[in-house]
């Protein structure tokens, strides 16, 4: 009979064995399949209803291991302790308090300018002279008028005292006399109208006629500018009012203009709070040498600093460790692998610290390690780990930690 080949039993399997050549693996390709395979590892415990892992319940949760907690980076600072000073900075415009446009005030052709933009000028000094012909031809007429009203007066006074004629001619003659002296008056200023002169000490800014131009009375011709009374005016919140006072030192910074600085004096506060704004104005002084073309003119642009306080040996935080939650103020200080949420309450700030007052005192000192960035989505008590602002791993002290080697098995030889 021929041999019968029986069949493998129903419900077994024959597994063909085969060896592989070995497969190298480079390190990166390692490390990410080793990730891929925890993340899969991962997502089948997730999904699985029952098992030795533990069984899902109602809420979704599993009752066996947790997922681990993942550490929050962020860096690490301290809190120190120093001075601080309370400043208000608000932007202004340069401008002179004693600032003219001199009009002409007499019509007719320029007939010379005797000044330029940038000359200094004393006060009364000729700017420019306007031809006065007519005027002096009007200056003339009136004064041959006053002439023969003077000597009619005369004569109705002798008259009169003849009895020749009466009161009344004698009061038109008076009247008569009195009106020609008015128009030589009249006369003699116009043709004094005719010379431009300077209202006051100060420096020509802006020409606005040429030599030979026709004008008439009230065209603009020159701008004169007292440097010596140049301000800048600012507008600070009410409730800042009570820290400032007349006479106190205000640091000019300009913006625009690099290289101006200078240290001005508050000549002024308004006396009244604008409801629109809830501010008040007030009036900075600029001192006399940092004015002109090497300092400060008017029109420029500027930052106004005002110290409103002051405080010696305090705990300082930098600005950028408090985080705001409504209004609430919060460190987060580090205590080994985990941070801390503390409650603070603040007090004066500048640039960069704010003061540390309240309660919180009593917990916090200089060197009290904080977390000064990445701290911003943290939970009380979190877990942590140190990084540099590269986001590199760093330990207690600052030092960027060694990358631990890779092992052989990573390596894939």
């Amino acid at each position: 009979m021929p041999a019968v080949r029986e069949s493998p039993p129903a419900g077994d399997h024959v597994t063909m064995h085969r060896r592989l050549p070995p497969v190298r693996v480079r390190r990166g390709e390692a490390l990410r399949r080793g990730a891929l395979a925890l993340l899969l590892a991962a997502g089948c415990n997730a999904r699985a209803g029952d098992g030795p892992t533990g069984k899902r319940g109602e809420s979704g949760e599993t009752d066996g291991e947790e997922a681990k907690e993942q550490p929050t980076p962020v860096v690490a600072g301290e809190l120190k302790r120093g001075d601080i000073t309370n400043t208000i900075a608000v932007a202004s415009t340069i401008e002179a308090e004693r600032q003219v446009t001199v009009h002409a005030e007499s019509t007719g052709r320029v007939m010379s300018l005797t000044v330029e933009e940038g000359d200094k000028v004393k006060k009364g000094e000729r700017l420019a002279q306007i031809k006065y012909d007519a005027q002096a031809s009007a200056l003339n007429r009136a004064s041959t008028s006053l002439e023969k009203a003077k000597a009619d007066y005369e004569r109705a006074q002798q008259l009169f005292s003849a009895k020749v004629i009466g009161k009344e001619e004698l009061a038109q003659t008076r009247n008569a006399y009195e009106l020609a002296q008015l128009d030589v008056r009249d006369r003699s200023r116009e043709v004094r109208n005719t010379k431009v002169n300077a209202p006051f000490d100060g420096t020509i800014i802006k020409r606005e006629v040429t030599s030979g131009a026709f004008v008439t009375s009230g065209a603009a011709l020159f701008t004169v500018t007292d440097f010596s009374t140049l301000v800048a005016r600012v507008y600070v919140p009410e409730k800042e009012l009570d820290r400032i006072a007349v006479g106190q030192d205000a640091e000019i910074v300009g913006k625009a203009a690099t290289g101006r600085q200078a240290t001005g004096k508050i000549e002024r506060i308004a006396p009244v709070v604008d409801a629109a704004t809830g501010t008040v104005k007030v009036t900075v002084s600029l001192p006399d040498d940092k004015v002109g073309p090497a300092g400060f003119l008017p029109g420029m642009y500027a930052e106004v600093v005002l110290t409103t306080d002051h405080k010696d040996d305090v705990l300082l935080a930098p600005k950028s460790a408090v985080v705001h939650d409504e209004e609430q103020s919060y460190l987060f200080v580090i205590d080994g692998e985990r941070a801390k949420r503390v409650r603070i309450e603040q007090g004066l700030a500048d640039a960069e610290f704010v003061e540390i007052t309240g309660d919180a005192l009593k917990e916090l000192q200089g060197g009290t390690k904080i977390a000064i960035a990445g701290q911003a989505g943290l939970k009380d008590e979190g877990l942590i780990s140190l990084v540099d602002y590269q986001g590199r791993p760093v330990d207690e002290a600052g030092n960027l930690k060694k990358e631990e080697p890779a092992s052989d098995e990573a390596a894939g030889e």
